[in-house]
């Protein structure tokens, strides 16, 4: 039977790139839409970093990584992710700094400019990650067995909120 690692892998991705393929639209809104248009979108980055991609990392650390350490045969093989890792649970913490000074203090050019520089960051950065993320996925389901794939899907399917 085969393993369901891809299908719920494949179906998790497209659940983050739909809203990762939406940074530069909001990117592009902060310092030139109205507070009023851009609270909302904020909000809604803010509830998809925090609660759908930090939760996907968070299992793909303890889910993914550890397998694909032990097939490559090196414990540090997978150092590059878990240092993007870091960068983005950077990236989201400034964004969140960055969001609440907007709605609370209003924009400002330099809070709009530090805001827009995160967004398209974490896009760019994303982006990447994301895909190569997929390509590992593809390789671990080709070796390990049935259980531990099996057991993957379980953490990934699992991993953060409902998509809105």
């Amino acid at each position: 039977m085969p393993s369901n690692l891809p299908r719920v892998a494949h179906e998790h991705h497209e659940r983050l790139i739909r809203h990762v393929d939406e940074l530069p639209a909001l990117g592009d809104m902060i310092g030139k839409a109205p507070v009023e248009e851009l609270r909302p979108r904020l909000d809604e980055t803010g509830v998809f970093l925090t609660g759908l991609l930090i939760p996907h990392m968070e299992a793909a650390e303890r889910g993914l990584y550890p397998e694909l350490e032990r097939m490559l045969q090196n414990r540090h093989s997978m150092t590059p992710m878990r240092h993007e890792h870091e960068e983005i649970r950077r990236l989201v913490a400034e964004f969140e700094r960055l969001r609440h000074e907007v709605e609370t203090g209003g924009p400002n050019v330099g809070r709009s400019v530090a805001l827009r520089r995160v967004v398209f960051r974490l896009y760019a950065l994303l982006k990447v990650h994301l895909a190569e993320e997929e390509l590992y996925v593809r390789t671990v389901n080709h070796g390990v067995t049935e259980e531990a794939a099996e057991a993957m899907a379980a953490a990934l399917s699992h991993a953060g909120i409902a998509a809105p």
